[in-house]
Formats: structure tokens, C-alpha cells, sequence
């Protein structure tokens, strides 16, 4: 893993937007139900999704932009099969973006074409809403990849002292590196607090671990990822 971070991404990015983000969601869980509702409001509502949801679509995009960059300026420096773990990365984030705002239906308010009505269970503009295979079951996946490679081996590494990884070496573009860890750790807790309340029916948690609040999280972790190694190829040109 790189530990050198003076050629990673600025505080002011993987820092500052998370804590942030958990700045606003505990003042506005104890200011008033209504800024928590603002906060946390999802996008089928109809006033539109909240401040969370948005800021999911938002904080992807970056991360897409750094993700076409390095495939278009920066791929051959990394092995083949890196580039297609990162093209698959970087459309995985189109498609968590697209999704999120149903692919522009909720900013541009079009109805839901007459083949996705029946299929849909929102009847929205978006795929997730129809099978468990488009949304759940790989929600989960990037989720534990995350909190393995973005904070478990992270911690690991740094725990034993261990040498960064050369430039030469393929585990140094392919891990995460620590900046992707305050988003991680955030998600994790968020995630606990939601499991904690349902699990002890704790009402007033539900929404400190709301759906909308670990999705932004995750996003920002993988825009992070794409954006930090786009950043470091750059830094670190022959």
C-alpha cells in the first residue's frame, strides 16, 4: 500500500467532505425531525431526494471523470487486467450515478417508459428497482470490498509498519490507499447504528443508519479510489 500522501489527494477531499457529511447528519438529528427529513430524503418523495442523495450523485462524479482520464491518458502504465478492473469500476460508478438520479427523471421529471412500468416496483427509470441481481447482491459486494480494502487491511498495514509498495509493483495502483478511510469508517459506523436499531426496534435511530446516508459514503469511497489513482499516476510520471 502507498503510505506516501503528500502525492495522494488533499484533506480538504478525503477529510473533509465525510466529516462533513457527518457533521450535518448529527446536528440535524438533534436540531429537528424536519432537517433530518431534508437530509435524508429520498428521491421518489415528491419534493425530490434530499441533500444525501444528491450528494451521491455529486461526489461520483469526479470520481468517473478521474476514471475516463486514466484510461484515456494513463492506461498504459498499468497492466492490462488492472485497466479492465478499473473500467469496471469506473462504470460502476456511472451506473451507481445513474441509478441514484434515475438516470435524469427526478431532475428533469419525464414519465416512466411503459417497459419498465410493470417491471419496476417504484415505478422509476432504473434498473435496481427490478431485481435484487441489480441492486442488493452487488451493493453488498462493494460494501465488503470496501471495508476490506478500504479500512481492514488499511489499518492492517499500517498497524505492522509495513514499506509502501513500489511504483513498479501492480499492488500499488490496485489497493486503495488510507485516504479512502474516513469514508469507510463513517459507512461502517452508519451501518452498525442502522442494524442496532432495527435489530433492539430502536425508532429513533432508524435514520442516523439510513439507506441514503451508506450510500453516499460508499460513493464517496469509490470516487476516492478512482480519483486518488488518477492523482498519484499523474504525480508520479516517468
Amino acid at each position: 500500500m502507498n503510505t506516501d500522501n503528500s502525492r495522494d489527494l488533499g484533506m480538504w477531499w478525503w477529510a473533509g467532505i465525510p466529516a462533513s457529511m457527518l457533521i450535518l447528519t448529527v446536528y440535524a438529528y438533534l436540531a429537528s425531525p424536519e432537517l433530518m427529513t431534508l437530509l435524508i430524503r429520498r428521491d421518489e418523495s415528491p419534493a425530490g431526494g434530499g441533500i444525501a442523495e444528491n450528494g451521491t450523485v455529486l461526489v461520483l462524479l469526479p470520481g468517473i471523470a478521474a476514471g475516463v482520464a486514466v484510461l484515456l491518458r494513463q492506461r498504459t502504465r498499468l497492466p492490462w487486467w488492472l485497466t479492465v478492473w478499473l473500467l469496471g469500476w469506473t462504470l460502476a460508478c456511472v451506473y451507481f450515478a445513474g441509478e441514484e438520479a434515475s438516470w435524469g427523471q427526478h431532475y428533469f421529471r419525464w414519465g416512466t417508459p411503459e417497459t419498465l412500468i410493470d417491471l419496476n416496483d417504484q415505478r422509476e427509470t432504473n434498473l435496481h428497482n427490478i431485481s435484487h441481481w441489480l441492486d442488493q447482491k452487488p451493493r453488498t459486494l462493494v460494501e465488503i470490498w470496501a471495508v476490506l480494502a478500504g479500512l481492514l487491511l488499511p489499518a492492517w498495514w499500517r498497524l505492522r509498519r509495513k514499506p509502501p509498495f513500489g511504483a513498479a509493483a501492480w499492488r500499488h495502483w490496485f489497493w486503495p490507499t488510507q485516504v479512502v478511510m474516513p469514508a469507510v469508517a463513517i459507512f461502517l459506523a452508519t451501518d452498525i447504528v442502522g442494524m442496532v436499531s432495527k435489530a433492539n426496534d430502536w425508532p429513533a435511530w432508524y435514520t442516523l443508519g439510513s439507506n441514503e446516508l451508506r450510500e453516499f459514503y460508499i460513493a464517496f469511497f469509490l470516487s476516492t479510489y478512482l480519483l486518488s489513482l488518477w492523482q498519484r499516476l499523474r504525480q508520479e510520471a516517468p
